[in-house]
């Protein structure tokens, strides 16, 4: 018995330390236990470098060097808030001055180098050994003027050939803008990413700046785990340290816009506009009661129903209202 309690004890303790882990699975993911293609997708009423921020301070703190590549921000502003710490172990490749080469400068990322084999070059020549994460900031930019195919290949075929070379890239965190992308398209990333955060405004509402709170929606799909999906509220706070604030509430309110929407809603009534009228008043209701159905019997049959048959069969004849009943010719009505 006591066997049987203490199991029960550790099933019900695992079961909330699941639910614990599930809560907070945003943390987690950022801490490190996200791998492979991570996408975080914002929109104009939800900005999600902030969060980008985040996975990069988070991988620099665990000692991993960050190598960020970046079309949509100067180095200065995306290092911005950042401490020595982190700027220490991030390595910025500058794809923002010169994206098309037009300049000429040294070191400069354009698009013609842009590639699963170009980016593993890159980074095999200025990468010592130890795990690394790389950042792009972001892939809209290389989305609207790179083939969608030769994207979608460079996100598949750089993890594996950066693994050939000799580098450990753990985790891939590129930042995607919903918004400017077909449906089809962002199912086909959805698709090739491993970890996908969706991120919307609290309460529908939008909110500018870092703390502001906002609601990341989690489809994970690491190997190994079952496919989950879940939705969590956060915040940012300064030093880009992620603060997890629970779980959305559910649709509706509590107090008494609540008890307003548990009200049973009044029953329409489907004859109030109508052109014409479909009520009877009190003499039609007691005019349409005394007319006898026609297929109610006669005082007559029901009698000889309930009496006990004296072996002659009988025929009831009950006349309709139009017919023309003559005792003296019967056959009056045929035309003969």
């Amino acid at each position: 018995m006591k066997r049987r309690r203490c199991l029960g004890g550790r099933r019900k303790g695992a079961k909330a330390e699941g639910r614990r882990k599930r809560r907070r699975m945003l943390g987690e993911l950022v801490a490190g236990g996200a791998e492979g293609l991570v996408l975080l997708q914002d929109s104009v009423t939800c900005e999600g470098r902030t969060l980008l921020k985040s996975f990069v301070a988070a991988s620099a703190q665990r000692g991993e060097l960050v190598h960020v590549f970046s079309f949509d921000t100067s180095e200065e502003e995306f290092k911005a808030d950042f401490g020595t710490e982190i700027t220490t172990r991030t390595l910025f490749h500058d794809a923002f001055r010169d994206p098309l080469g037009w300049a000429g400068e040294d070191g400069a990322v354009t698009l013609r180098e842009f590639s699963a084999s170009g980016l593993v070059a890159r980074l095999v020549a200025q990468t010592s050994q130890g795990p690394l994460t790389v950042v792009l900031d972001s892939l809209s930019w290389l989305l609207l003027r790179l083939p969608f195919p030769s994207v979608c290949q460079l996100l598949a075929q750089l993890l594996r050939k950066s693994k050939a070379a000799g580098l450990k890239i753990t985790r891939l965190v590129a930042l995607l803008h919903g918004d400017l992308h077909q449906p089809g398209q962002l199912e086909t990333l959805h698709a090739l990413a491993h970890v996908v955060v969706s991120l919307k405004p609290e309460q529908e509402t939008i909110h500018v700046g870092t703390c502001a709170p906002r609601v990341a929606v989690i489809l994970d799909r690491r190997k190994g785990r079952k496919v989950t999906q879940k939705k969590q509220c956060f915040t940012i706070l300064s030093g880009f340290a992620l603060k997890d604030l629970g779980e959305p509430p559910t649709a509706g309110v509590s107090g008494e816009e609540g008890l307003e929407e548990s009200k049973p809603a009044a029953t329409a009534d489907p004859t109030a506009h109508l052109t014409f009228n479909l009520h009877l008043s009190e003499a039609e209701r007691r005019a349409k009661e005394s007319v006898p159905l026609p297929y109610h019997f006669s005082e007559e049959k029901k009698l000889s129903l309930l009496q006990k048959p004296a072996g002659q069969a009988k025929i009831f004849y009950e006349p309709d209202a139009a017919d023309d009943v003559d005792e003296e010719d019967p056959d009056d009505d045929l035309d003969v």
